[in-house]
């Protein structure tokens, strides 16, 4: 028997929060790569249910699991033999006009390094692993309710609000790509206390209640320092010629060309696409770690795939979108014509003429890493991938045969907890270091680190 929540007053917390990367809630009708539709409504929703789960979750890591069940709700009975019930409630959160987008994706086979490709079940046909993944796209808004029936938990939740402000909290799927981030742009709420004949006649007609009753805690939360136990690792640089992470769709030039450009956002900016970042990084940190004789790392720092057999894990690395360039400058910029040359013959193929449009410009790569166990090998891992790319031994997106995808990088900055740690510059070619976090990361992929907690 479930113990009854008893409470004199209630919190209302009434939450705007605006996509800050791009979303993906999977649905579970239709392509698996469409996002959640709600079944009434028929626009993109969150569910009640997986706001919570982040919520609880994250917690959780900050007060402990009896904590979390105390106020999340438990079914594990307590010395009484009572279940305990959830003190929280969440609402759905419905966006304001959304915008969707789709972009490609492959499959890549490690063996190859291209498309990878399987037999269709009871054909000789062959299908490659090339797919597309519906997003929400960053800047839309969404609101949702949080009702709260322990007043003495107050604090604490409003302390995830503000986690969430931050980062430290993702919601839906292909967190690892950087999707799922959301920032506060309003937070207001209201006490019912039902104690008194006013404050239960607030209860009843809280839906008539206007804004201008509530308290604003907009910027309050948005100001609260959170430790949000990850690094952040800033790359900052720009293109050394141009760059092309090809879109999926063809586009028209005003004389009626046809060109492929680069992957745009949902406000237009061109990028380089999360998933495009931690493809080139993966690439190059399998390299290094198969010459160390150090494969393991992968595993950590990226996961494993599940399976029957095993649930799988995540990995600790999560890459966000970078915008490249100007938008106007990338929009306006001349296209490349180009010809597919038949290696056997040297001749021009029957209609081998294509055009692009490349991107460039100054550009912001971030890196985001959960602490955990080994964490810091990996970090010393991932440096030696980003300075690969940053002295020209690596590229990312299309035409790396060609000079396309190479940057010029300046510095990169470690911070935790809204803190920079550690910088290196690699223009002057010095390392700012105090807290020796940098040849900490290093001494670990080699196995010689001290113990450190994490």
């Amino acid at each position: 028997m479930a113990g009854r929540v008893q409470y004199q007053k209630v919190i209302k917390y009434l939450v705007t929060a605006e996509c800050t990367e791009p979303l993906h809630i999977g649905s579970s009708s239709g392509e698996k790569e469409e996002v959640l539709i709600h079944p009434v409504e028929n626009v993109p929703f969150l569910q009640a249910s997986g706001i919570a789960g982040v919520f609880r979750s994250f917690y959780e890591k900050l007060y402990g699991c009896e904590d979390a069940g105390a106020l999340f709700g438990s079914l594990k009975a307590n010395e009484a033999g009572e279940e305990q019930e959830s003190r929280v409630r969440f609402s759905d959160g419905t966006f304001r006009n959304p915008v969707l987008e789709r972009r490609p994706r492959v499959a890549i086979n490690k063996k190859t390094g291209t498309c990878d490709s399987s037999s269709i079940q009871g054909t000789d046909n062959v299908a490659g692993h090339r797919f597309t993944m519906e997003y929400i796209g960053a800047g839309a808004k969404v609101e949702f309710a949080v009702y709260l029936y322990d007043e003495t938990q107050a604090e604490q939740l409003e302390t995830i609000f503000s986690a969430m402000h931050r980062g430290a909290l993702q919601l839906g799927g292909q967190k690892s790509n950087g999707c799922g981030c959301l920032s506060v742009d309003k937070l207001y709420r209201f006490s019912f206390d039902l104690t008194d004949s006013k404050g239960r006649k607030n209860w009843a007609e809280e839906d008539d209640l206007t804004l201008e009753k509530y308290e604003d805690l907009t910027e309050c939360v948005c100001n609260k320092q959170v430790a949000t136990e990850q690094y952040e690792i800033t790359v900052c640089g720009k293109t050394e010629n141009m760059l092309l992470v090809k879109s999926m769709a063809a586009s028209l030039s005003e004389d009626g060309t046809s060109y492929s450009e680069n992957v745009k956002n949902a406000k237009n900016d061109y990028i380089v696409p999360g998933s495009s970042l931690k493809g080139a990084i993966r690439s190059q940190m399998e390299r290094i770690a198969k010459y160390l004789s150090k494969e393991s790392m992968i595993e950590t720092a990226f996961g494993k795939k599940g399976s029957p057999d095993d649930k799988g894990s995540a990995g600790c690395l999560y890459f966000h979108d970078a915008v490249i360039g100007n938008q106007k400058d990338n929009a306006k910029a001349a296209l490349s014509h180009r010809i597919h040359i038949d290696k056997f013959t040297g001749g021009v193929f029957n209609g081998g003429l294509f055009s692009e449009r490349n991107v460039f410009g100054k550009a912001e790569l971030r890196i985001s890493v959960k602490k955990r166990e080994g964490v810091e090998a990996v970090c010393g891992l991932l440096l030696m991938a980003l300075r690969d790319l940053a002295i020209g031994s690596m590229s990312i997106g299309g035409g790396y045969n060609i000079g396309k995808g190479f940057f010029e990088i300046s510095e990169l900055m470690i911070r935790t907890s809204d803190v920079t740690v550690a910088k290196i510059d690699f223009t002057s070619g010095t390392i700012a270091d105090e807290s020796s976090i940098v040849s900490r990361w290093m001494k670990a992929v080699n196995g010689t680190e001290e113990k450190h907690g994490v």
